[in-house]
């Protein structure tokens, strides 16, 4: 009787885990500025992100690396809203910690320093 009981126990606080890991439900809204490029994200966290980014440009893409553990994100292709504003999401940041954040504008890269959650 006692097994089944400490069975689903284990599996509650594995699915916990797994998913404390995955999401950042705390992650707040973050803005990011300089060089031109101001970059607003929806949150600082893992799993799907959207970022709004301003920038003279006709085509904007953003990536991050994560220089600690030799990660590198696939570029995500930001889409025109309006002339100077471009709309981008996708998952940016697999897992937390400290990442750099860049912002390709043309030929031109601007990078951000971000901690995620």
């Amino acid at each position: 009787m006692k097994r089944p009981v400490l069975w689903v126990i284990a599996v509650a606080v594995a699915v916990v885990a797994v998913l404390s890991l995955t999401t950042s439900p705390d992650a707040e809204p973050v803005r990011l500025s300089h060089s031109g490029v101001t970059v607003q994200l929806d949150k600082a966290g893992t799993g799907s992100v959207t970022a709004r980014v301003e920038v003279s440009a006709q085509a904007v893409s953003l990536f991050a690396t994560m220089p600690a553990m030799g990660h590198l994100t696939p570029e995500i292709i930001a889409t025109p809203e309006e002339p100077g504003s471009f709309r981008a999401s996708g998952e940016l940041f697999p897992m937390t910690g400290r990442w750099e954040l860049s912002v390709r504008a043309d030929s031109r890269v601007v990078t951000f320093d971000i901690t995620v959650k």
